[in-house]
């Protein structure tokens, strides 16, 4: 299986309802905010119907690392830790990626929240088509 990254690119002003409760489905409550995502053809159709309010693309493993080392939340205020993970039986970042991305864990289950608060993209969004991941390499410059 893969994992996808999904990120929400646009407000909620005018949004259908049967889309507003797909975005929130898919936990993309806000603008900017994204969330990992495996691979299925359920997701993939949540994340088509949602087409003109999220961008997505295939998540590389090594940026879903870096992504929840840096972005990770166990709670509003709180960061994901390696202690954390460690008091959870699990023992890095990368296998918490592998775990989730096996199916063997859901995040909610062993506390991490299942979305990532992100600051806009650094020199804002392009004109141009692009790619997510290009995308969350923007907005992971322009964060802490």
């Amino acid at each position: 299986m893969s994992l996808l990254i999904a990120i929400r690119i646009k407000g909620t002003i005018n949004v259908r309802e049967d889309v507003k409760r797909t975005l929130e489905m898919l936990h993309l409550k806000r603008k900017f905010n994204a969330t990992v995502l495996r691979d299925s053809p359920a997701v993939r159709g949540m994340l088509q119907k949602a087409k003109d309010y999220v961008v997505w693309q295939e998540l590389p493993f090594e940026k879903a690392v870096e992504l929840f080392q840096k972005r990770g939340r166990v709670s509003k205020r709180r960061r994901l830790t390696l202690e954390y993970l460690n008091s959870k039986g699990i023992n890095s970042f990368e296998t918490l990626v592998k775990l989730y991305d096996e199916g063997k864990i859901k995040l909610k289950l062993i506390g991490v929240k299942p979305y990532f608060g992100l600051p806009p993209p650094k020199k804002g969004i392009p004109r141009r088509k692009y790619t997510a991941l290009e995308l969350l390499e923007r907005m992971m410059q322009n964060g802490n």
